[in-house]
Protein backbone atom coordinates (compact mmCIF):
# COMPACT_ATOMS: atom_id res chain seq x y z
CA UNK A 1 0.00 0.00 0.00
CA UNK A 2 1.49 3.32 -0.97
CA UNK A 3 1.78 6.08 1.52
CA UNK A 4 0.78 9.62 0.59
CA UNK A 5 1.82 12.29 3.06
CA UNK A 6 0.69 15.29 0.96
CA UNK A 7 -1.92 17.61 2.36
CA UNK A 8 -3.46 18.07 -1.03
CA UNK A 9 -3.63 15.58 -3.81
CA UNK A 10 -1.00 15.99 -6.51
CA UNK A 11 -2.32 17.32 -9.79
CA UNK A 12 -0.25 17.24 -12.96
CA UNK A 13 -0.79 20.56 -14.87
CA UNK A 14 1.96 19.93 -17.40
CA UNK A 15 -0.44 18.81 -20.20
CA UNK A 16 -2.53 21.96 -19.65
CA UNK A 17 0.59 24.17 -19.75
CA UNK A 18 1.79 22.33 -22.82
CA UNK A 19 -1.54 22.88 -24.67
CA UNK A 20 -1.72 26.53 -23.56
CA UNK A 21 1.88 27.12 -24.66
CA UNK A 22 1.20 25.46 -28.02
CA UNK A 23 -1.93 27.58 -28.51
CA UNK A 24 0.01 30.72 -27.56
CA UNK A 25 2.78 29.81 -30.00
CA UNK A 26 0.24 29.13 -32.78
CA UNK A 27 -1.44 32.49 -31.98
CA UNK A 28 1.89 34.35 -32.22
CA UNK A 29 2.71 32.62 -35.52
CA UNK A 30 -0.74 33.40 -36.96
CA UNK A 31 -0.48 37.01 -35.71
CA UNK A 32 2.88 37.34 -37.49
CA UNK A 33 1.44 35.92 -40.70
CA UNK A 34 -1.57 38.31 -40.47
CA UNK A 35 0.72 41.27 -39.80
CA UNK A 36 2.86 40.44 -42.85
CA UNK A 37 -0.28 39.98 -45.01
CA UNK A 38 -1.66 43.30 -43.75
CA UNK A 39 1.62 45.06 -44.58
CA UNK A 40 1.61 43.54 -48.06
CA UNK A 41 -2.02 44.57 -48.54
CA UNK A 42 -1.22 48.16 -47.48
CA UNK A 43 1.64 48.31 -50.01
CA UNK A 44 -0.62 47.00 -52.79
CA UNK A 45 -3.46 49.38 -51.90
CA UNK A 46 -1.18 52.42 -51.69
CA UNK A 47 -1.37 52.86 -55.50
CA UNK A 48 -5.14 52.50 -55.38
CA UNK A 49 -5.34 55.10 -52.60
CA UNK A 50 -3.29 57.52 -54.68
CA UNK A 51 -5.58 56.90 -57.66
CA UNK A 52 -8.67 57.47 -55.49
CA UNK A 53 -7.17 60.70 -54.16
CA UNK A 54 -6.41 61.81 -57.72
CA UNK A 55 -9.98 60.98 -58.79
CA UNK A 56 -11.35 62.89 -55.79
CA UNK A 57 -9.28 65.93 -56.78
CA UNK A 58 -10.45 65.60 -60.36
CA UNK A 59 -14.06 65.42 -59.20
CA UNK A 60 -13.56 68.53 -57.06
CA UNK A 61 -12.08 70.38 -60.06
CA UNK A 62 -14.98 69.24 -62.27
CA UNK A 63 -17.50 70.32 -59.64
CA UNK A 64 -15.81 73.70 -59.38
CA UNK A 65 -15.78 74.06 -63.18
CA UNK A 66 -19.47 73.10 -63.34
CA UNK A 67 -20.28 75.66 -60.67
CA UNK A 68 -18.32 78.29 -62.60
CA UNK A 69 -20.23 77.37 -65.74
CA UNK A 70 -23.54 77.64 -63.88
CA UNK A 71 -22.52 81.05 -62.55
CA UNK A 72 -21.54 82.18 -66.05
CA UNK A 73 -24.83 80.90 -67.41
CA UNK A 74 -26.73 82.83 -64.72
CA UNK A 75 -24.70 85.92 -65.63
CA UNK A 76 -26.12 86.05 -69.18
CA UNK A 77 -28.64 88.77 -69.70
CA UNK A 78 -32.19 87.52 -69.90
CA UNK A 79 -32.88 89.05 -73.31
CA UNK A 80 -29.84 87.42 -74.90
CA UNK A 81 -30.75 84.08 -73.40
CA UNK A 82 -34.37 84.50 -74.50
CA UNK A 83 -33.21 85.25 -78.06
CA UNK A 84 -31.08 82.14 -78.10
CA UNK A 85 -33.92 80.03 -76.73
CA UNK A 86 -36.26 81.40 -79.41
CA UNK A 87 -33.71 80.34 -82.00
CA UNK A 88 -33.52 76.88 -80.46
CA UNK A 89 -37.30 76.62 -80.32
CA UNK A 90 -37.47 77.59 -83.98
CA UNK A 91 -34.89 74.96 -84.81
CA UNK A 92 -36.93 72.39 -82.87
CA UNK A 93 -40.05 73.42 -84.81
CA UNK A 94 -38.18 72.96 -88.08
CA UNK A 95 -37.03 69.50 -87.00
CA UNK A 96 -40.55 68.53 -85.95
CA UNK A 97 -42.01 69.66 -89.29
CA UNK A 98 -43.48 66.70 -91.20
CA UNK A 99 -42.82 66.83 -94.92
CA UNK A 100 -44.86 63.71 -95.57
CA UNK A 101 -47.97 65.18 -93.99
CA UNK A 102 -47.60 68.43 -95.97
CA UNK A 103 -47.04 66.60 -99.26
CA UNK A 104 -49.99 64.29 -98.57
CA UNK A 105 -52.28 67.24 -97.89
CA UNK A 106 -51.10 69.02 -101.04
CA UNK A 107 -51.70 65.85 -103.04
CA UNK A 108 -55.30 65.68 -101.80
CA UNK A 109 -55.98 69.38 -102.33
CA UNK A 110 -54.28 70.28 -105.63
CA UNK A 111 -56.22 69.87 -108.87
CA UNK A 112 -55.11 66.96 -111.10
CA UNK A 113 -53.72 69.18 -113.90
CA UNK A 114 -51.32 70.97 -111.55
CA UNK A 115 -47.81 69.71 -110.76
CA UNK A 116 -45.65 70.75 -107.85
CA UNK A 117 -42.24 72.04 -108.93
CA UNK A 118 -40.80 73.67 -105.80
CA UNK A 119 -41.77 73.82 -102.13
CA UNK A 120 -40.12 75.87 -99.40
CA UNK A 121 -41.42 76.31 -95.84
CA UNK A 122 -40.37 79.32 -93.76
CA UNK A 123 -40.85 79.31 -90.02
CA UNK A 124 -42.01 82.64 -88.57
CA UNK A 125 -41.36 84.05 -85.12
CA UNK A 126 -45.00 83.59 -84.04
CA UNK A 127 -45.06 79.82 -84.67
CA UNK A 128 -46.56 80.32 -88.15
CA UNK A 129 -45.32 78.30 -91.08
CA UNK A 130 -45.25 80.16 -94.40
CA UNK A 131 -44.98 77.96 -97.47
CA UNK A 132 -43.83 79.12 -100.91
CA UNK A 133 -45.27 76.75 -103.49
CA UNK A 134 -44.12 76.84 -107.11
CA UNK A 135 -46.56 75.02 -109.41
CA UNK A 136 -46.99 74.24 -113.10
CA UNK A 137 -50.47 74.01 -114.58
CA UNK A 138 -51.97 73.65 -118.04
CA UNK A 139 -53.19 77.22 -118.31
CA UNK A 140 -54.43 80.30 -116.43
CA UNK A 141 -57.53 78.40 -115.25
CA UNK A 142 -55.22 76.10 -113.25
CA UNK A 143 -54.22 79.07 -111.12
CA UNK A 144 -57.84 79.84 -110.23
CA UNK A 145 -58.64 76.19 -109.43
CA UNK A 146 -55.51 75.82 -107.28
CA UNK A 147 -56.19 78.98 -105.25
CA UNK A 148 -59.80 77.92 -104.75
CA UNK A 149 -58.78 74.39 -103.68
CA UNK A 150 -56.16 75.64 -101.21
CA UNK A 151 -58.53 78.25 -99.78
CA UNK A 152 -61.17 75.57 -99.08
CA UNK A 153 -58.72 73.46 -97.07
CA UNK A 154 -58.52 74.10 -93.32
CA UNK A 155 -54.75 73.58 -93.39
CA UNK A 156 -53.97 76.45 -95.77
CA UNK A 157 -54.98 80.03 -95.13
CA UNK A 158 -54.13 83.42 -96.62
CA UNK A 159 -53.35 81.98 -100.07
CA UNK A 160 -51.68 84.65 -102.17
CA UNK A 161 -50.54 84.60 -105.81
CA UNK A 162 -46.98 86.00 -106.01
CA UNK A 163 -46.11 85.54 -109.69
CA UNK A 164 -47.40 83.94 -112.84
CA UNK A 165 -45.55 83.17 -116.10
CA UNK A 166 -46.18 81.29 -119.28
CA UNK A 167 -42.76 80.32 -120.61
CA UNK A 168 -42.23 79.11 -124.13
CA UNK A 169 -40.44 75.80 -124.65
CA UNK A 170 -38.39 74.56 -127.56
CA UNK A 171 -39.70 75.40 -131.01
CA UNK A 172 -42.30 77.78 -129.55
CA UNK A 173 -44.31 75.06 -127.75
CA UNK A 174 -45.62 76.05 -124.33
CA UNK A 175 -44.13 74.14 -121.37
CA UNK A 176 -46.94 75.00 -118.99
CA UNK A 177 -48.27 77.82 -116.94
CA UNK A 178 -45.89 78.44 -114.01
CA UNK A 179 -47.12 80.28 -110.92
CA UNK A 180 -45.89 80.91 -107.39
CA UNK A 181 -48.20 80.90 -104.36
CA UNK A 182 -47.56 81.81 -100.73
CA UNK A 183 -49.75 80.46 -97.97
CA UNK A 184 -49.80 79.98 -94.23
CA UNK A 185 -49.73 76.28 -93.40
CA UNK A 186 -51.52 75.10 -90.25
CA UNK A 187 -50.59 71.46 -89.58
CA UNK A 188 -52.80 71.10 -86.50
CA UNK A 189 -55.96 72.56 -88.07
CA UNK A 190 -58.97 70.24 -88.05
CA UNK A 191 -60.87 70.00 -91.33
Amino acid sequence: MPFNFARRPFRDFRPVYLVAGGALLAGVILFGINASLYGEFRREVADTREEIAWLDQRQERATAAAEDARAALRAYEFSELAGESRGLMRLAEERRFSWLVLLGRLERVLPPEVRLSHLRPKFGESQEIFVDISLIGRGPESVVRTIAALSQSAHFKAVELKSETRPEGKEGLPEGHTFLLTTVYQPEATP
